[in-house]
């Protein structure tokens, strides 16, 4: 079955005339051909230069090279970071901040809460309010066009507030169901509904009534960690222990990077995850069933000082580039990162990259034949765009699992990427909760004129789909021309001018 051996099979012709069947085979599929370092070096009849090999494949297409790249600082960590300083006593000392819409609308609430916060250089000091000594009494807060920091400061400031309050916000957020939320915080006491009560889902803005209440209580985690990370950082402010199961929980690791956060602040919390023998044997946290957070109350936010990691999900864009069209080195990035997106390094030495990581901690990814690969995305869900162009340019056929957990980002992401990936020419669809989407190598889309399709296209508001867009167009046949370029502003300001 030759189909089945696409981007594995190499056949070539010998002698002189066989000479183009060396080329024409990267045309069919195939991962490489073979080349000679220069004419005199050729072991064969018909065999051709590295450069002449190159000019008949790439033509004058220079590859996509760059080197001591640094990533901005995560926005996951950053926003947790700068929620838990203002909720401290004494002030915080918080390195390696980068500017980014949602950054800025956490320093933004900070302030609001009455948090005195100073720039000094890329570094935040920010003096907190002793949370938990007296109640706010705010009626209402701006959380930007952050869901992260909506989802925080729900159950924050019920546990603080000490009245009913009002999160305000802007943008896409407005258009953005808080999934759950009315849900999960009842099983707390705290009613949480649209401001003009006409939805059945909640939206921004939103009326919270009712202080949190410790106690138990188990709460679905499908609809993803933000508001979960919430409780983490809001019940130990309470005057009571509680105990919260987070029964089949979805982007676990962001779960995590909350306890690591509240851990520089001086409050603990211990965790148990259930689930089957791949959970304890492998370490996977997809085979995971349900989290057991026991929260200790009475605890208060002490001053921290700690840099904020640079940011892997910025990372998998310039790192699908350079496996894709050439060769990419980061440098300070944390390889034991709890973030989510650290899977990219998993995805791209599955689809057959070259990866490594230097002795100073820089990353490396270099282009080599790439081929069809699986990734369950539940629990990184932004890698989704940037994934779905990696396989546009693996062969085969790649599955990524996990598109119901797409709907309520910036945009409806899974119809934005089918979307996009149809109107490029690519091969993809739908089943169920799996995306596949059908690749051709970079050589084999060049050689058959089937690089992606330029023109229009809309980034759909959403700031990841900008990223990948501006990814895509280093494979496509003309200029790829995006309706709103300025969305990605809220989580990298400058990553167009670094692409």
């Amino acid at each position: 079955d030759i189909s089945s051996l696409e981007g594995k099979l190499i056949a070539f012709g010998m002698g002189d005339y066989g000479e183009a069947s060396r080329v024409e085979c990267l045309k069919r599929g195939a991962p490489f051909s073979y080349a000679a370092l220069c004419e005199e070096d050729a072991t064969a009849p018909g065999q051709l230069s590295h450069s002449a090999m190159r000019r008949a494949v790439y033509g004058d297409r220079k590859p996509y090279l760059r080197d001591s790249l640094v990533m901005p600082a995560s926005k996951s960590f950053a926003q947790r970071a700068i929620l838990a300083a203002a909720l401290s006593e004494g002030t915080s000392v918080l390195g390696g901040y980068s500017k980014c819409g949602d950054s800025e609308s956490a320093i933004s609430l900070a302030q609001s809460l009455g948090a005195t916060v100073e720039r000094k250089g890329d570094s935040l000091h920010i003096t907190g309010i002793s949370a938990g000594k007296r109640d706010l009494g705010l009626s209402s807060v701006n959380t930007g066009e952050s869901g992260l920091l909506t989802r925080l400061c729900i159950p924050v400031l019920s546990a603080i507030n000490g009245k009913n309050f009002t999160i305000e916000g802007t943008g896409t957020l407005l258009s953005r169901p808080l999934k759950s939320a009315s849900d999960i915080m009842a099983s707390f006491g705290v009613l949480v509904t649209s401001k003009d009560g006409q939805e059945r889902e909640v939206f921004v803005p939103a009326e919270v009534r009712g202080r949190l209440i410790p106690g138990n209580a188990s709460v679905p985690g499908s609809g993803g960690s933000q508001l979960v990370s919430g409780l983490l950082m809001a019940l130990p402010l309470c005057d009571k222990d509680s105990r919260l199961v987070v029964n089949d929980p979805k982007s676990i690791p962001y779960m995590y990077i909350t306890l690591d956060v509240l851990k520089h602040f001086g409050v603990s919390t211990r965790s148990e995850m259930e689930g089957d023998a791949e959970l304890l044997e492998n370490n996977d946290w997809s085979a995971c069933s349900a989290i057991e957070f026991k929260i200790k109350g009475g605890q208060h936010y002490k001053a921290a000082d700690f840099p904020i990691e640079g940011d892997w999900s910025a990372a998998a864009n310039f790192l699908v580039a350079g496996a894709v069209f050439g060769s990419v080195c980061i440098e300070g990035l944390d390889t034991r990162s709890l973030q989510a997106d650290i899977t990219i390094l998993d995805i791209l030495v599955e689809a057959g990259a070259v990866v490594s990581q230097l002795e100073d901690g820089g990353v490396c990814v270099k282009k080599a034949p790439l081929e069809a690969f699986e990734q369950d995305l539940n629990n990184a869900p932004d890698l989704f765009p940037i994934a779905a162009v990696l396989a546009a340019f693996c062969s085969g056929e790649s599955k990524l699992s996990g598109v119901g957990r797409l709907s309520s980002k910036e945009s409806d992401r899974a119809a934005a990427i089918l979307e996009t990936l149809n109107k490029m020419g690519v091969e993809a669809r739908v089943d169920g909760d799996d995306m596949f989407i059908v690749g051709q190598s970079l050589s084999s889309r060049i050689l058959s004129d089937h690089l992606l399709r330029g023109g229009e296209y809309t980034s759909y508001h959403d700031h990841r789909m900008v990223m990948a867009l501006k990814v895509a167009s280093l494979g496509a046949s003309s200029p790829i021309i995006i309706d709103d370029e300025a969305c990605v502003e809220k989580s990298f300001p400058n990553f167009i001018q670094m692409l």
